[in-house]
């Protein structure tokens, strides 16, 4: 008899459980050996097995308008468009385009189109690239050609003399530009290789419609160095007392909205300054961190000759590490040495010269107007970089090739011998631990010093050498591995930021004297006497103008400065110009029941939590808007049951603002690897559930721990998976009356046990980190809110096309179609009844939660703040002009017309609470599912009912 987990098993039980388990894993091998064999290489895979191919120089133009076919899309042949004659006009994103192509000599080749884009939802122009029908690479899944845009105002001034932002809006041109990686670390032209004789291109569209020209396949020419640039300098004449300044703030192009003015109050000597006003008087910062960015400007020079260029700069945010731009002239790139412009790490402004502070790096300009442009790049941290995230995704295999034999928790007593199962197990290690050791010597070498940032990288390579001499050790130290795991996808992640802030540019003869950066001591010393003094009379908390008078309202807005000074300026710009209503708009954090119960409070709040509305509608402190006469109009903006939370005795006392609710997001390429399909149903769920556990994989559900005011503000829709289980089965949380909970229907049984089976019976973990655990592949597949699109977009590039976003899975009808049903939560805007101009506030949340205003605000604050800040607005027609691809719309608006809000009553904090409580009594205490939720049932009607009788609702 041999004892497992407190069971006794025979030995002929042991040696067929133990059979099992070996044949498992044998099959697993052989099917990730053989989806191997198939999976499209990595981009550093694909340049090494091409290394010593040819570069031809050969330039082959292919006319967009001679394509050979195209399907699922809609395209134009245009005779004349913005300047361009016969090109191809792709007017609807989605489908794809080939054209027959004669390469006349094998070898690697760049690419390169002229593109205009065309209007759209303000984002690059994302495509694929296939070659013959196949992807030549797994980044050549995406690749984005960025549109350009332009500052349309100059900086504006509030009535307080504060600087205000420029308006930014895309500006449409023809461009030329090389299919390259703009998400990654490779920040150069792809290569792609040709074989001599005919061949087909397949650009397929992703998102974004956009006119073509021409695509080109050919070899970009290498840059001179200075030196050889300079050898023709000796016949022409240097520039004599010229120096010409211009303004960083000021551009004339940019890459991206993002890169709007920023300021810096910190020397008086940054240009324009002052003390206690907000004055835009830099460039950049954090804001202009990613490779590919790049910001131009326009200026004079008087005479022609031969000028330095000096950049005040400072780059204070990379400690011990420089940061890097490639200098452009007029479009061209003037020398090698631009190519690589270094900033180094200071927390003080200074010049940074062309070349060096001795030897500048000449440019020859004739007089009249010229273009500089300045674009972040990698520079030599490139194939740096480009060489650890190969690395990390080796680990990464390899971890989860582990993990799916030992499990995320090994058992530390028994041997797993997974050098045998896994054959190159070892060789693996050692390759890693070289790769890792080389860039860390690389990295080294180019900061200059020794450790620092490379030794997180010198740290991993030695773990792994230790685990390639002893592999019996591993599954005891599998969390050590999983942290390096972590450790290396981060330092990636910061390592390719590259941050810098400009105040202003010279374009100066040779000779001209270069003035101070920072200002001197006693300029110091007055600014901080001023900038003491003056505290005690500025006013913060107010955003732009404050009116007084009897048609104002006043408006409270949560989040940050940069959100509420846009509510400003579209407040500015579309509301009291068409209304003649004044808004004075604060910026509040919290104390929003404490400033009504003190009378001081608001107009309107622009945002308050689920469970606000109706507990402070219940003490008469909100306006009903269902009185308004075109109420039943306005709430048509959104889905169908988005007021059902605020709604109140037959009153509606808030307009939503924002709505989320749950997706399903898988990792595409290890469903692929297992042959797995994504579940349409539960029944489907549990197969995969099932399949992904033999191999140690994991799935995830969402549930989040409660405390008191969550509780009471957070409502019940994306708390656990339980109200979607019950949705879809049909059952409801309260009578038709809301006096009573119906927790203990028929309906919630099935469904609450259908939601506590999920842990006791499967073993899904209920607390996790879904974002590291989807990243590293330990976690495949979860539901979670579908703002979690926005965190995996910015924070895990190293699965960027890897995974998908889909409708969540649901119970098979007998007509065929599936029930998807599921809740929300979200956010809302209220009146408060203390309002004088109640119709003028209706006023402001008619024109807030519009179609216009709603689509406006998500696109500018996508610009000002990212992917990362992608707007989840409760407006249905709005939400469809976000940035979203043709195929997550797709997605996302199919799982939305699902969506049933959960009503909010008083109390109901308690239901929220005592769910969690019988949940917690099953998984902990193993009591029975049906006894645990009916207890816990009748106490929370015994709630209800004492908070009607509280309320003075309490009903004969």
């Amino acid at each position: 008899m041999v004892s497992l987990n407190g069971k006794f098993l025979t030995k002929r039980q042991m040696f067929v459980r133990l059979l099992v388990v070996f044949v498992i894993q044998i099959l697993f091998l052989w099917a990730v050996a053989f989806s191997q064999q198939e999976k499209v290489l990595s981009l550093q895979q694909y340049l090494n097995k091409y290394k010593d191919v040819p570069k031809p120089k050969h330039t082959i133009i292919i006319p967009a308008i001679s394509f050979s076919s195209y399907g699922e899309t809609t395209v134009k042949k245009k005779i004349e468009l913005a300047g361009q004659k016969d090109v191809l006009a792709w007017e609807k994103e989605g489908g794809y385009v080939e054209w027959k192509v004669d390469i006349p000599e094998s070898g690697l080749y760049n690419m390169a189109m002229l593109y205009l884009p065309l209007p759209g939802k303000g984002l690059g122009i994302e495509l694929s690239i296939l070659i013959d029908g196949k992807l030549p690479f797994d980044q050549a899944q995406k690749i984005t050609f960025p549109r350009v845009w332009k500052d349309t105002t100059g900086i504006r001034k509030d009535k307080k003399d504060n600087d205000l932002r420029p308006k930014t809006d895309e500006y449409p041109i023809w461009q030329e530009e090389d299919f390259k990686d703009t998400e990654g670390f490779y920040n150069r032209a792809y290569y792609f290789y040709f074989e001599k004789g005919e061949h087909t291109i397949r650009l397929v569209n992703i998102r974004e419609p956009f006119a073509i020209k021409y695509i080109k396949i050919y070899n970009k020419d290498e840059v001179p160095n200075y030196s050889e640039v300079s050898k023709n300098y000796s016949s022409l004449p240097k520039a004599k007392d010229v120096l010409v300044k211009f303004q960083a703030e000021k551009t004339y192009l940019k890459s991206d909205p993002i890169l709007y003015p920023m300021y810096d109050r910190t020397d008086p000597a940054t240009e324009p300054f002052h003390v206690s006003k907000i004055r835009l008087n830099t460039l950049g910062q954090w804001n202009w961190k990613y490779p590919g960015m790049w910001a131009s400007w326009k200026f004079e020079v008087p005479q022609d000759g031969l000028y330095k260029i000096v950049i005040k700069a400072r780059q204070n945010f990379q400690r011990g590490m420089s940061t890097h731009r490639i200098l452009y002239i007029d479009g061209k790139i003037p020398f090698k040495e631009a190519q690589d412009i270094e900033f180094p790490y200071s927390i003080r402004w200074y010049m940074k010269v062309v070349g060096s502070k001795d030897k500048p790096c000449l440019v020859y300009l004739t007089k009249g107007e010229h273009e500089l442009k300045l674009e972040a790049t990698l520079g030599e941290l490139s194939p740096i970089l480009t060489e650890v995230e190969e690395l990390t995704v080796q680990l990464n295999n390899l971890y989860r090739k582990i993990i799916m034999i030992t499990g995320r928790d090994p058992d530390l007593y028994r041997d797993y011998n997974l050098d045998e199962q896994i054959p190159d197990l070892i060789d693996s290690l050692n390759s890693i631990r070289k790769g890792l050791l080389k860039q860390a010597q690389d990295f080294e070498r180019y900061t200059g010093q020794k450790g620092g940032e490379a030794e997180l990288l010198k740290r991993v390579a030695e773990q792994l050498k230790s685990m390639a001499q002893e592999p019996e050790t591993i599954p005891a130290r599998i969390k050590n591995l999983r942290d390096s795991l972590s450790g290396l996808s981060s330092w990636l992640v910061y390592r390719k930021e590259q941050p810098l802030e400009i105040d202003y540019i010279l374009v100066a003869s040779p000779d001209a004297k270069i003035p101070s950066p920072t200002a001197n001591l006693f300029q110091k010393i007055v600014k901080e006497i001023k900038a003491f003094l003056y505290s005690f009379v500025e006013d913060y908390t107010n955003v732009g103008e404050t009116y007084q008078g009897q048609k104002v309202i006043k408006v409270w807005v949560g989040g940050g400065r940069d959100q509420a000074q846009i509510i400003r300026d579209l407040i500015n710009d579309s509301f009291t110009p068409r209304t003649n209503i004044k808004v004075n708009v604060s910026l509040v954090q919290t104390g929003v029941i404490e400033a009504i119960l003190a009378g001081k409070g608001p107009d309107i709040v622009l945002t308050v939590s689920r469970g606000q509305p109706v507990n402070l509608a219940a003490r008469g402190a909100l306006v009903d808007l269902s009185q308004f006469k075109d109420f039943d109009e306005v709430k048509k903006r959104f889905n169908p049951t988005a007021l059902k939370p605020y709604e109140y005795n037959g009153g509606c006392f808030a307009l939503p603002v924002t709505q989320d609710f749950y997706m399903m997001f898988y990792r595409k390429d290890i469903f692929d690897e297992l042959n797995i399909k994504p579940p349409q149903t539960w029944d489907e769920m549990y197969a995969v559930i099932a399949k992904l556990q033999r191999y140690n994989l994991e799935v995830g559900l969402p549930y989040q721990r409660i405390d008191a005011q969550e509780a009471i503000d957070a409502g019940l829709g994306t708390r656990n998976l339980f109200p979607t289980l019950l949705l879809q089965l049909g059952g409801s949380f309260y009578n038709k009356e809301k006096t009573k909970s119906m927790l203990d229907s028929s309906q919630a049984v099935a469904a609450f046990k259908q939601w506590t089976d999920f842990y006791t019976k499967y073993g899904l973990e209920l607390i996790y980190d879904f974002y590291n655990r989807f990243r590293t592949g330990e976690m495949p597949l979860g539901i979670a809110p579908y703002t979690t699109y926005n965190l995996l977009a910015t924070a895990a590039p190293e699965i960027r096309n890897q995974w998908e976003m889909v409708p969540i899975p649901g119970i098979k009808r007998p007509d065929g179609t599936i029930d998807r049903s599921t809740a929300a939560s979200g956010t809302a805007t209220i009146i408060l009844s203390r309002a004088k101009n109640k119709q003028a506030c209706w006023e402001f949340l008619k024109w807030w939660t519009s179609d216009e205003v709603q689509t406006q605000f998500g696109k500018e604050l996508e610009m000002l703040m990212g992917t990362a800040a992608r707007y989840n607005t409760a407006n249905v027609n709005a939400f469809q002009k976000l940035p979203w691809s043709k195929k997550e719309m797709q997605n996302l608006m199919e799982q939305w017309k699902y969506v049933k809000e959960i009503e909010e009553i008083p109390g109901s904090y308690y239901v929220i609470r005592s769910l969690d409580s019988a949940f917690s009594a099953v998984i902990y205490d193993g009591m029975n599912p049906r006894e645990s939720l009916w207890r816990y049932t009748k106490d929370i009607n015994d709630e209800l009912k004492r908070k009607r009788k509280e309320l003075a609702m309490y009903n004969k």
